[in-house]
C-alpha cells in the first residue's frame, strides 16, 4: 500500500509540472526582471506592486509588450493583472521596461496545487 501511494503521489506530480512549466518564462528571472500586481497604468509606464515593493515602470517608444506569446501593444496593460518587466533599473529607483509580459498566472495557485499534492502524499504516510 506504501509503494502504491509514493507511484500515486508522482504521477500527481508529473501531471501538475507540465502545468507549472508551461506557465514559467525564463526571461522573468535574475537582476534584469521584475513581476507583480499592475497596481496602476498610465500611457507612459505603470506601477508595478512586487513580493517586497511597488515599483514605478517607464515606457519608452522601444519598449515591447507581450501577451499568450503573442506582441501586443500598450492597451493592453490593465490594472489588476500580473505581468513580468524586463529592463533595467535607472538612479532614480524607477525602471525602464525592455520588455514588459502580460497576463501572468498568479504565483499563488501553482504553489497552493503542489503543497495540497505533498499534504495528500503525506497524509497517507503510515
Amino acid at each position: 500500500m506504501k509503494q502504491f501511494l509514493t507511484i500515486a503521489a508522482a504521477a500527481l506530480a508529473l501531471l501538475v509540472s507540465p502545468a507549472l512549466l508551461s506557465a514559467h518564462d525564463d526571461r522573468l528571472h535574475g537582476p534584469n526582471a521584475l513581476t507583480g500586481e499592475i497596481v496602476a497604468s498610465t500611457a507612459d509606464g505603470l506601477s508595478l506592486k512586487t513580493k517586497t515593493d511597488t515599483v514605478k515602470v517607464k515606457f519608452s517608444s522601444k519598449t515591447t509588450f507581450e501577451h499568450d506569446k503573442k506582441a501586443v501593444d500598450k492597451t493592453y496593460v490593465r490594472q489588476g493583472d500580473r505581468a513580468g518587466v524586463i529592463g533595467s533599473k535607472l538612479p532614480s529607483g524607477e525602471w525602464m521596461a525592455n520588455e514588459v509580459i502580460l497576463g501572468l498566472p498568479a504565483p499563488k495557485a501553482a504553489t497552493d496545487a503542489k503543497k495540497d499534492a505533498e499534504k495528500k502524499a503525506a497524509g497517507h504516510k503510515h
